[in-house]
């Protein structure tokens, strides 16, 4: 046995021992989740907004489908429609979660980096951004036209030898 391999068995077990004394869940995002408070509450609002909004419409769109599929497999089972309860508080309870993970010191510390970051960027003039766009469509449609060409050729050619679908 060499040094490498001492010092590697070394290294795990001390990071072994670091992960054993971690706790299993994030206590800090629990007490953030249950707790009134918010973290620097008044820097990066533009990217906590946004983010909570996106959060907000991503869980009703689930909530909804999941109201849907309840109805089509158990409607004419139940008296009553307790699914529409239960969306009701996963509802509310998504707007909550939403609005309490934006306000979690790590999540706020990134989104307010990227709102600072934002700043930083050096947008495009409206007729460079038009430009670009027209290009941009251009080449689509260019490609597009292409790879039809393509296709139509390859259709062609098979046909002719005798293979089609």
């Amino acid at each position: 046995m060499d040094d490498n391999d001492v010092m590697s068995k070394n290294a795990n077990l001390q990071s072994a021992g670091k992960k054993a004394d971690q706790p299993a869940v994030n206590v800090k995002l629990i007490r953030t989740l249950f707790s009134g408070t918010r973290h620097r509450p008044t820097m990066g609002l533009v990217t906590r907004r946004t983010s909570m909004l996106t959060f907000i419409i991503v869980f009703a769109l689930g909530i909804w489908s999941l109201n849907i599929w309840v109805k089509g497999n158990l409607g004419g089972m139940l008296f009553w429609q307790p699914s529409d309860y239960i969306c009701g508080f996963l509802l509310v309870a998504s707007i909550w979660f939403s609005y309490r993970i934006v306000h979690w010191f790590k999540f706020a510390e990134f989104l307010i980096a990227v709102q600072n970051e934002m700043t930083k960027v050096s947008w495009p003039k409206r007729p460079e951004l038009i430009r670009s766009s027209l290009v941009v469509i251009l080449t689509m449609f260019l490609f597009t036209a292409a790879l039809f060409g393509y296709d139509l050729v390859w259709q062609l050619l098979l046909k002719a030898i005798g293979i089609s679908a």
